[in-house]
């Protein structure tokens, strides 16, 4: 968008900015805007053409986030008719600049823990609940897109056993409030506290969707110790009577759901507008989806390691 279109949405919410600069890039195809007003006060403008969505649902869950003592933007003005929202101005601060596991004594990797299970037991009315038909055709984004499209390779039968795993083993762990996108680059660090954004695609789910979100990062490997220890902690937080061993088992599938998901969507994002920015973290992410994926799936994990590893970092080197 042009800076003046940017200027006469701000206007016709009542905002007269100074100045504007442009946040980042969404895969959504939302766009941020910081809008500079007078005495120093700035505000977030987010736009998503109407045409391709609506902010509603983050408007409604932004509301009972906050009666929950969950931290969050505040929605300041709302208009669904030209698809913009004023938010409240949190920072550029997100937990991906910062290790958690390390600083102030890994507290704020505990209270990560803790604010996730805070927004998986959050009383949210109407949410929707993903179901195992969802959950399948995301998984299957990666074979399509992925695969087929990016990397011009096929693993389809090796995938479709991995992919009916997952979706038994979803199936039968405990489903609650599910941010879907619950990672270190939307949680930010604020006021001595941490601000979840990014919540609008929040609904019912499984639980190990947002547990791989933290400690399976595309940017950090957490050792297994830490992992169930901050496990346990959620577990406890959750009244959840499981070991974390059991806990884990309920991340990895969850991982591997996530992870060929992503997969499958920045990929579809490169082909379809060839915007490349995420571009950068297929490799990981590949990487953690295959370290997931159980010892008795060696064929598909060899497949993975010996076919599309390669193929990936040679398509990566040649963009």
């Amino acid at each position: 968008m042009k800076d003046t279109d940017i200027y006469l949405l701000a206007n016709n919410l009542g905002y007269d900015p100074s100045d504007i600069s442009p946040l980042k890039l969404e895969a959504s195809g939302r766009i941020y805007y910081r809008l500079h007003l007078q005495n120093d006060e700035t505000v977030i403008l987010c736009y998503l053409d109407p045409l391709h969505g609506d902010q509603t649902s983050f408007v409604h869950i932004s509301e009972y986030l906050a009666k929950s003592g969950i931290s969050c933007p505040r929605v300041l003005n709302h208009d669904g008719n030209i698809g913009v929202t004023i938010q409240q101005d949190i920072g550029d601060v997100s937990l991906i600049d910062i290790d958690i596991e390390k600083d102030n004594r890994g507290l704020l990797l505990d209270e990560t823990v803790k604010l996730l299970s805070k927004l998986h037991l959050a009383q949210i009315p109407q949410l929707p609940t993903l179901t195992l038909d969802d959950l399948s055709t995301q998984m299957r984004m990666m074979e399509e897109m992925f695969l087929n499209n990016f990397l011009d390779i096929s693993l389809s039968s090796q995938l479709n056993d991995i992919e009916q795993q997952a979706l038994e083993n979803l199936s039968q762990q405990p489903w609650m409030n599910c941010h879907f996108d619950f990672e270190r680059r939307n949680l930010h660090a604020i006021n001595n506290d941490i601000c979840v954004i990014d919540f609008q695609d929040l609904c019912h789910g499984p639980i190990g969707i947002d547990l791989a979100g933290i400690f399976i990062d595309h940017y950090k490997t957490y050792p297994k110790e830490i992992i169930l220890k901050q496990l346990k902690k959620y577990n406890e937080f959750t009244k959840l009577d499981v070991h974390a061993l059991d806990t884990f088992e309920w991340l990895r599938w969850g991982g591997i759901q996530r992870g060929m998901r992503i997969l499958g969507t920045l990929s579809k994002l490169y082909l379809e507008t060839k915007r490349s920015f995420r571009l950068k973290d297929l490799s990981q992410i590949l990487d953690n989806l295959i370290n997931l994926i159980p010892e008795e799936n060696h064929t598909c994990k060899t497949l993975l390691i010996e076919k599309a590893s390669p193929v990936l970092r040679k398509r990566m080197s040649e963009l």
